[in-house]
């Protein structure tokens, strides 16, 4: 490096100052870390491998960004301000050390001896110093930040024990012992080009201005190389058996995430043969499940967006996910129903999916929780309160209450609402749902869409043979009866001609369109504020702007928003009916963390008692913000 200096040309010396033994001590020690953490990391993947196969390598070029998106790019973790930045602050600048390394591994390594090419001269060295000397000092910050939010401010969602102290910890001593030995080094050689380091620069002459002379820094600089090398060795060999893991799990997981809609539950298939009902024990969890399990980093986001928690229910999706990870890595042998989960817990998930979309290693949450629900319903017959009474009403009468079939239609009288008949083809298949059938108050829906689609000419009918879309029994777990429910409604749908189904329910919208396609109901399902809003645009309805002066607020439901991404429509359809626009809440889009009184709501607490507090959480949102009327499409939209 000194004939370098001498010339002025801007270049890494390696190895300057270290002895052959510390040069011989970092490759025969860096070897070993990188075996014991393959050993490591193979016997992690071993582990997965013990589950139930899976297929999830379709879709490759999707894998690959999504992992680019929110692996690298930190897209979902950085949504939330404080934890995101520091997150995002930490990993950024853990990567940008880690590829700094990798280059000055490359350059020495292989390019030199093999190529005889120098990578790191020049302004390409220049830059490389000033990047990663400001990364560092990012990190630091960063590291900092988690400090002081883990173990200071302590959010409820965080867990502050000493097991998550030593990460941080191991983390800063890697990067401030190595602007400790760039200092030394430049404090010593005194290149021209030594301010591209700034942290580095002011930290050598820091220790210049107190007197420290050359063969003490020469000294200093020497042994905390070492022992740099070996606090990072070791930090390699524990990641396989440390909270660092997810380095590994994080983008594996992110990778072979669900990319079926949202709202499809796996079905079981040959259910009628099939010898596992849901997942018994822990053998009976896929490969997938248990990368899941073991991907999940404890941050809480799941604990802090799940309605039921926040109502002060049994459930805790965090504490699910987290029993079921220790359950694997410690080779517990407990039956897994009633001893390491418990029925209220699973019963509690109201599969909002406000954990799944917080979850920034996208873990299907909900998806664990039902096939576990599907095992007591199933196999044990262990429902939920009033329950079991919802499903036989289904079964026997086509709807949770078991209201009469005859009486499914008395909702249209007077409108002279089109039937559909066999060999009569129309454009739409208006599916109504339950609750606007039978409920007196939702009824008003369905009356005010029927009045809409005749007011804009839209050729449509409803089915006579309408009943229950089972939804419900699926997510109770009760699949045998959602598969014989939905089996029905597909073949009696077959018998009529028609171009494409809207509904105004969110859980018919998403389950005919997600989920029917299983059993051969392959349909276009429109949501109905998403027609309305076509019908705005072109001009086929028209409505005097802002005939509305109350102050409204549009609360998401989540089988429309977050399951199916429709958001923008229904306010835009608000904007139109009222000068005011659309009072946002506090959670809203898919930051918004429970169901409330929509048609699904009705008959979830006619199955749950339990469900009626998370309403009540809910709608106290808008009370305390202050609107005149909570607008919801499917109950406050109305057109006379």
């Amino acid at each position: 490096m000194t004939e370098q200096v001498a010339s002025g040309i801007p270049y890494r010396d390696t190895f300057w100052n270290i002895p052959m033994w510390a040069r011989v001590f970092v490759y025969v020690g860096g070897t070993a870390a990188i075996a014991v953490f393959a050993w490591g990391c193979w016997q992690r993947v071993a582990l997965w491998r013990e589950g139930t196969p899976e297929r999830r390598t379709d879709r490759i070029p999707e894998r690959i960004v999504l992992v680019l998106t929110q692996a690298l790019g930190q897209a979902r973790i950085v949504s939330q301000a404080y934890a995101g930045v520091m997150h995002a602050i930490v990993f950024w600048g853990f990567l940008a050390l880690f590829i700094g390394t990798v280059l000055a591994t490359l350059d020495y390594d292989i390019t030199v001896p093999l190529l005889h090419v120098k990578l790191l001269k020049g302004t390409f060295y220049l830059l490389y110093e000033l990047v990663l000397d400001m990364f560092g000092l990012f990190f630091v910050v960063g590291l900092g930040m988690a400090c002081w939010r883990r173990f200071v401010t302590r959010p409820a969602r965080v867990d502050p024990t000493p097991r998550f102290a030593y990460a941080p910890l191991i983390l800063f001593v890697i990067n401030a012992t190595g602007f400790v030995m760039e200092a030394c080094r430049l404090a010593v050689v005194k290149p021209a080009w030594a301010a591209w380091s700034p942290v580095g620069y002011a930290l050598g002459q820091a220790m210049r201005g107190v007197g420290m002379g050359e063969g003490v820094l020469r000294a200093l600089h020497l042994s905390v190389w070492v022992f740099h090398a070996a606090i990072a060795f070791v930090f390699i060999a524990l990641i396989p058996q440390s909270y660092f893991m997810h380095l590994v799990t994080t983008p594996l997981n992110i990778f072979f995430s669900k990319l079926r809609p949202r709202g499809e539950l796996a079905k079981i298939e040959n259910i009628e043969e099939a010898e596992n009902l849901g997942v018994s024990k822990f053998e009976e969890f896929s490969w997938k499940r248990r990368l899941d399990f073991d991907a999940c980093v404890e941050c809480g986001r799941c604990q802090d967006a799940c309605p039921a928690y926040i109502s002060g229910s049994a459930l805790n999706p965090k504490r699910i996910i987290v029993k079921l990870k220790r359950y694997m890595l410690d080779g517990d042998t407990r039956p897994i129903h009633g001893e390491v989960i418990q029925a209220d817990e699973l019963w509690a998930c109201t599969t909002c999916m406000a954990c799944v979309q917080e979850c920034p290693a996208y873990i299907d949450i909900v998806d664990t929780i039902v096939d576990l629900r599907r095992f007591l319903a199933l196999s044990e017959g262990a429902l939920p309160s009033t329950a079991p009474l919802a499903l036989q009403n289904i079964q026997r009468a086509g709807n949770p209450w078991g209201l009469a079939p005859a009486e499914r239609l008395k909702w249209a009288e007077g409108l002279d609402v089109p039937v559909l008949e066999e060999g009569k083809r129309v454009e739409y298949l208006y599916w109504v749902g339950c609750s606007a059938s039978y409920d007196r108050r939702n009824q008003n829906i369905a009356r005010s869409v029927v009045k809409i689609l005749k007011k804009a000419g839209v050729s449509f009918a409803v089915m006579a043979e309408e009943r229950c879309h089972g939804e419900v029994a699926r997510r109770l777990g009760e699949e045998y009866l959602y598969q014989t429910v939905t089996t029905e409604n597909v073949e009696n749908i077959k018998k009529y001609s028609f171009d494409k189904v809207i509904t105004h329910c969110p859980h018919c919208f998403n389950t005919i369109k997600n989920e029917y396609p299983q059993l051969g109901g392959n349909y276009e399902v429109v949501h109905h504020t998403v027609f309305i809003d076509r019908l705005l645009a072109d001009e086929k309805i028209k409505l005097p702007r802002g005939f509305d002066q109350r102050k409204l607020t549009y609360h998401d439901p989540c089988y429309i928003g977050r399951y199916n991404d429709v958001y923008e429509e229904p306010r835009r359809v608000l904007s139109v009916l009222n000068t005011n626009d659309v009072t946002e809440m506090r959670r809203n889009r898919n930051k918004r963390t429970s169901p409330s009184s929509s048609p699904r709501a009705s008959s979830r607490r006619a199955v749950d008692p339990a469900y009626r507090e998370i309403i009540t959480r809910r709608l106290e949102l808008p009370l305390h913000q202050g609107p005149d009327k909570r607008a919801r499409p499917e109950k406050a939209v109305r057109f006379p």
